[in-house]
């Protein structure tokens, strides 16, 4: 019981919660099926962050998933040093994917046709993040474009 209190005061402190929230937060993500304890070990489903029912839910969820939150809700980056590339919640693509559409003048619903797996809500959402940190996308998209011509294979083409 001890350890579960300070695992729970761990989370607290981490996401800047009560031990109180965070202690209903949780119970309500095992409640909900969305989180397991067993023997010691966590796990937590990947529709946790995206079926959170309150922000504590959410910074729970994402603390425990290895996210850090963004300013957009469906927008998370992977916890390190530095942090990951901004990308879509519960998906593998990153806003600058999204991004690269916009710039050639893709609509919402283009981009949704290229890639049905995404609702209409993420893509508006990623190219809102977008929108709101152009400069750092850009940049990111920049050192991508920068690392993909220093490895790229060198050589002359063959002409068939």
């Amino acid at each position: 019981m001890r350890r579960r209190r300070d695992r729970l005061a761990e989370w607290a402190k981490a996401i800047g919660a009560s031990l109180k929230q965070v202690r209903e937060a949780w119970e309500d993500l095992k409640y909900r099926g969305l989180a397991r304890e067993e023997e010691g070990e966590i796990s937590l489903s990947p529709l946790a962050m995206r079926r959170a029912i309150s922000d504590v839910q959410r910074r729970l969820a994402s603390h425990l998933s290895g996210y850090l939150l963004t300013d957009n809700p469906y927008i998370v980056r992977k916890v390190g040093n530095p942090p990951g590339k901004p990308q879509i919640l519960n998906t593998r693509i990153f806003v600058e994917y999204i991004a690269n559409y916009f710039r050639d003048g893709w609509g919402v619903l283009e981009i949704q046709k290229e890639l049905p797996f995404l609702t209409r809500e993420e893509i508006e959402a990623a190219i809102q993040y977008y929108l709101n940190h152009r400069k750092e996308i850009d940049r990111e998209r920049e050192e991508s474009e920068r690392m993909y011509e220093k490895s790229a294979p060198k050589g002359e083409a063959v002409v068939v």
